[in-house]
């Protein structure tokens, strides 16, 4: 986890990078096009995001409209896996830590999506963010429910990717982390653990102040 003083460096940085003009449409293609360059595992566009309405762990319908205003962090995972989903979810959870030190705390939403409902009940799920060091302030994780097994992983095959169950409970599966713009736009993927927490955060600073319309597509 990053200090303090590494936390307002990386906020001054991208402060500087987007100051607040007319020009800042520009200055969002220009520093996507920079993070193309540098980061390889950055992929950036432009396209509507999945809709969904899933449910919290207190049984509550929860949709991706509910956070219109916010830049969302999304990502999937099953609490039964023992390789890379915990590693994804901690590293969330440290970004979540540098974020909730700097003034985008409320601007960002941070959602995990179960793709395993059968067995990652509302318990379970409640349990897990203390487990791998979430928050609840800006943190939510969501469900299809018992009744619609297959539906979250439906939803990763939208995002592009896939959760495909082996055998013994076990599925086979990349890590990628989505982020989404303030409109609903899905605006970029930082695929895999080893991409540059810094450049995911100067990237979602840019979105907090980007508040420009679009056509959808």
């Amino acid at each position: 986890p990053m200090n303090l003083f590494k936390t307002i460096a990386i906020l001054s940085i991208s402060l500087f990078l987007l100051p607040a003009s007319p020009s800042l449409a520009h200055s969002l293609k220009h520093l996507e096009d920079k993070l193309s360059e540098k980061e390889k595992y950055f992929h950036s566009f432009d396209k509507k995001a999945p809709k969904f309405t899933l449910q919290d762990w207190e049984d509550k319908p929860v949709s991706l409209d509910d956070f219109r205003g916010k830049v969302v962090i999304l990502h999937f995972v099953y609490t039964n896996c023992t390789d890379v989903c915990p590693l994804h979810t901690e590293r969330i959870a440290d970004i979540q830590k540098m974020i909730s030190g700097t003034a985008m705390r409320d601007l960002v939403q941070f959602v995990t999506i179960t793709t395993d409902p059968s067995k990652d009940t509302q318990e379970v799920m409640r349990g897990y963010g203390k487990t791998h060091g979430l928050k609840d302030q800006n943190w939510i994780f969501l469900t299809s429910g018992s009744d619609r097994l297959n539906s979250t992983r439906e939803l990763v095959t939208e995002f592009g990717h896939k959760f495909t169950k082996i055998n013994n409970g076990i599925q086979t599966h990349g890590v990628v982390t989505h982020i989404i713009s303030r409109d609903g736009r899905w605006r970029a993927n930082f695929h895999g653990l080893k991409f540059n927490s810094t450049n995911l955060i100067i990237f979602v600073n840019a979105l907090t102040n980007d508040i420009h319309s679009r056509k959808p597509k």
